[in-house]
């Protein structure tokens, strides 16, 4: 049996270990290290609390590795630091509303109070994980905002499974990544990648391969909508926008699919809300978890 000193001094070292493994990060009010300064050493999910709101202009972490994030809850748009000194924070002056430490083996996920999908994504200017690079813990519908528009071209998904697009709002040409390296992003969307964001866990696949229609385009629809797999059921032939197929009595009943022309969006919500894939020209006889599941459909292109 332990002796209580002993036993008092094997907790103590317990406790200096566990404060010699915090990560440290102190935050200025302006460039260079001047101005009012902060020292953290805990996930902070709202500077507002301290009275640092979209105040930090420049920081120094001590140790261990941090996550900025533009708006409160570890939102919008973030960045790692890794341990140093930072003189300038560019495109994150002034903007930061948020604080955590990654990295450290702790579970990054208790320290979101949403219960929201948690994802990273990284993109890099360059093939292969090359050159300038931002990351991504959620949505961002225009990346005009972080300065990073057109610009990627490999992706190293972290966490989640991300749709990336060619145009704003998640429209033009799209492509659904799972957790892996991507050096190339292809023709579609190298340096073309405008909006990017993260799908519910579990939910959304890649969707199924394109196997060209031999037959010739239908003159009653662009689309035709089929209630079963394999174009077989209730056969619906769709010329415009839908905004909810609850107008055409088929919400939620679609399991397969032809695009005669065009370039189509398909989400699960009314108002195209929600998971959306887009399907071009071609015969998608499974959906995969878009099965029964679609409300909403328009063109894109």
């Amino acid at each position: 049996m332990l002796k209580p000193s002993f036993l008092f001094v094997l907790l103590l070292c317990a406790a200096w270990q566990q404060h010699a493994d915090a990560g440290e990060l102190t935050l200025y009010g302006r460039q260079d290290f001047g101005g009012r300064e902060v020292t953290l050493r805990e996930a902070t999910p709202e500077l507002r609390a301290i009275g640092f709101n979209d105040r930090a202009s420049s920081l120094i972490v001590r140790s261990g590795r941090w996550e900025v994030c533009e708006h409160t809850e570890f939102r919008g748009s973030c960045a790692i630091f890794e341990r140093g000194e930072y003189r300038t924070l560019k495109r994150f002056n002034d903007i930061i509303s948020s604080v955590r430490e990654v990295g450290t083996g702790l579970d990054r996920r208790s320290w979101r109070r949403d219960s929201g999908p948690h994802g990273m994504i990284e993109l890099f200017a360059l093939g292969a994980l090359g050159g300038n690079s931002t990351r991504l813990v959620g949505d961002v519908s225009d990346l005009v905002q972080i300065g990073f528009n057109n610009r990627a071209v490999s992706v190293l998904v972290e966490e989640g499974t991300w749709q990336l697009c060619s145009d704003s709002g998640y429209h033009g040409d799209c492509r659904i990544l799972e957790r892996g390296r991507y050096d190339d992003l292809g023709r579609e969307l190298a340096g073309k990648v405008s909006s990017a964001r993260l799908l519910p866990e579990g939910s959304l696949r890649v969707p199924p391969p394109i196997e060209r229609s031999p037959r010739p385009l239908r003159p009653e629809g662009e689309v035709e909508l089929f209630s079963s797999p394999d174009f077989s059921g209730v056969r619906v032939p769709v010329t415009r926008d839908s905004r909810t197929l609850r107008e055409l009595d088929f919400n939620d009943r679609i399991g397969s699919i032809i695009v005669h022309a065009g370039r189509w969006e398909f989400c699960e919500h009314a108002d195209y809300r929600g998971q959306c894939v887009i399907y071009g020209p071609g015969r998608y006889t499974h959906l995969g978890s878009m099965n029964n599941a679609i409300s909403s459909l328009r063109r894109v292109q």
